[in-house]
């Protein structure tokens, strides 16, 4: 990082010492609970290791042994095949071939269709013994196309893409997505299915999620410093509003059938609680955004001009933020939207009143959890706003980022 030339007054570095101590503070506290959370965790009692859902191995096409393709009259295509198969996946079933129907429709035939040498996805369900023969059924259906290979180039580009245009910044972007990955799958999932509480588990993670990101990407500053205690702050408030909401819309979490699957399958988790996870989740990503920007515009305009005071670097601020905030709150519902496209046009074929419709809870999950999201935006921008117009006349000023 950059050194700045110039000499640091008391109060500066009384406040930088304050701003670093309570980041440090609260950076240790964060990974002291998610330390004592990890190495005290009970046992999960179902994982991946459910037999009874059967099992999904890799397999190559050897030959298809039929075909046949027909078109609905909305114009869709479907392919009726008979493939002779082959398990990669390493265990009891590999190197067996097997011979399987397939069927599958979708917009071409070239996206649904299998080919000699492709590979599918198989799943393996082994039916209960029959007393008669003492022995269970096996049964293969052809779940999906194997499209690991093309996912990987389109990551691949994806990081190529980052790196180039971001350089340094966009290693440090894509170390945050993989700890992203990391948190989610390897603490915040497992704490869930231990019966820890999902919205604890979730504030947690995400609060030091969003820390380490934050210092990896901006760097260990004063504005690093300012934009931690605006994403907490916001998180906190937002959390807050998630739990008031759902509890005076009356929501249940079971709106999915996810939901329903997992009560299904036995899993004991509070699904009210993961619905308040999932709203936290998906929140936390766009006040990173929202406040790390707020606070980069406070200490812009206090470097273009360090003559303005607290009150006039807030109004400016405001004033940015206010439309920064508006095309945020517009992208956050388009993507909520996005997910429900399908249902939402579902639900315009129902005999009943709109406003019927959105009552339902299917559907009022996803309106809070876009109105919940929206508003801790909102909120996030003043609070952030009103931080850093306070640090930024009282601080040194330092270069902005990394170089």
């Amino acid at each position: 990082m950059q050194r700045s030339s110039g000499h640091t007054t008391a109060p500066q570095r009384k406040l930088r010492y304050l701003l670093e101590g309570t980041a440090v503070l609260l950076i240790t506290i964060l990974a002291s609970a998610v330390l004592a959370l990890h190495l005290t965790r009970p046992p999960v009692a179902y994982g991946q290791e459910r037999t009874d859902l059967g099992e999904t191995v890799q397999a190559r096409v050897e030959a298809v042994l039929d075909e046949q393709k027909t078109h609905d009259e909305s114009g869709l295509t479907m392919v009726f095949q008979t493939l002779q198969l082959r398990i990669l996946t390493r265990g009891p079933y590999r190197g067996e071939v097997i011979t399987v129907e397939y069927s599958g429709m979708g917009p071409t035939l070239s996206a649904i269709r299998f080919r000699e040498g492709a590979r599918a996805l198989v799943m393996i369900s082994e039916l209960p013994v029959l007393e008669e023969t003492d022995q269970g059924e096996v049964v293969y259906q052809v779940a999906d196309h194997v499209r690991l290979m093309p996912l990987a180039l389109v990551g691949a580009l994806f990081a190529v893409v980052t790196v180039s245009v971001g350089r340094w910044q966009g290693v440090r972007a894509l170390l945050g997505l993989a700890l992203s990955g990391l948190v989610i799958g390897g603490f915040i999932i497992p704490q869930i299915l231990a019966h820890r509480d999902p919205v604890l588990i979730t504030l947690l993670g995400t609060g030091l999620l969003l820390a380490v990101t934050l210092y990896l990407i901006q760097g260990w500053n004063v504005i690093g410093h300012t934009a931690l205690l605006g994403i907490f702050v916001s998180l906190g408030a937002t959390a807050l509003l998630a739990i008031l909401a759902t509890q005076v819309t009356l929501l249940t979490g079971f709106g999915s059938e996810e939901t329903l699957f997992l009560q299904a399958l036995g899993v004991g988790i509070p699904m009210r609680g993961l619905l308040l996870a999932g709203m936290l989740l998906g929140a936390a990503g766009v006040l990173d955004d929202v406040i790390i920007a707020q606070a980069l515009t406070i200490f812009e305009l206090h470097a273009a001009d360090a003559t303005l005071p607290a009150r006039e670097l807030y109004r400016s601020g405001m004033r940015i933020g206010v439309i920064h905030l508006a095309s945020m709150v517009n992208t956050l519902v388009l993507a909520y939207a996005s997910t429900a496209l399908p249902l939402m046009i579902l639900f315009y074929f129902y005999p009943e009143p709109w406003h019927l419709a959105l009552n339902r809870e299917l559907i009022a999950e996803e309106l809070v959890r876009t109105l919940v999201g929206s508003t801790g935006l909102m909120m996030a921008v003043p609070l952030t706003t009103a931080i850093a117009a306070w640090v930024a006349p009282h601080s040194r000023r330092e270069p902005l980022t990394d170089a």
